[in-house]
């Protein structure tokens, strides 16, 4: 009897105590302590996320670099002509700023299937009329430098692609 006695009295002086009393007495961090810890454990984590995302944002600007500066050395080794300083007239206007001009032919038929060859392999192409009756072929047709350049780089690399292909400025 006399030990319920001091289990009650026990478990009433534990109850009437704050956790924290006890935790303190256990050797253990407070309500407050463990407060602190997870903030500063969520502080920690929310500068990893940001150094990540500023490592992540680096590398896509490095890359952007990387893919500008190919596209630069692509195009410097390239012929650009601008329409009016050519001699001739086009009856069908041309899709962007900057055309790829992989060919001209006398028959309308042969630029098509070099239309459907280039479309084929992944390419954006299509053919323009010359008042003269030819039909030239466009493909990679871009208002974006930048652009034009990393097309030009890939198609550069196709067998359909002749040595002698330029870029057609439509200005």
């Amino acid at each position: 009897m006399k030990v319920l006695r001091v289990l009650a009295f026990l478990l009433a002086l534990c109850a009437a105590v704050s956790c924290d009393f006890m935790r303190t007495v256990a050797g253990r961090p407070t309500s407050a302590q463990i407060g602190q810890m997870l903030a500063e454990k969520e502080e920690r984590e929310a500068r990893a996320r940001q150094e990540e995302e500023m490592r992540a944002e680096q590398e896509r600007q490095r890359i952007y670099l990387a893919d500008s500066l190919a596209a630069v050395e692509a195009l410097s080794e390239i012929d650009f002509i601008k329409l009016k300083d050519l001699n001739v007239h086009i009856n069908t206007p041309l899709p962007a700023l900057y055309n790829v001009v992989l060919g001209a032919f006398s028959s309308a038929e042969n630029a098509e299937k070099l239309v459907a060859t280039v479309k084929a392999a992944g390419y954006e192409a299509s053919p323009y009329q010359y008042r003269n009756g030819k039909t030239g072929v466009v493909a990679c047709s871009s208002d974006s430098f930048v652009q034009l350049g990393k097309s030009f780089a890939k198609l550069r690399e196709e067998k359909f692609c002749p040595a002698e292909a330029w870029v057609l400025v439509n200005e």
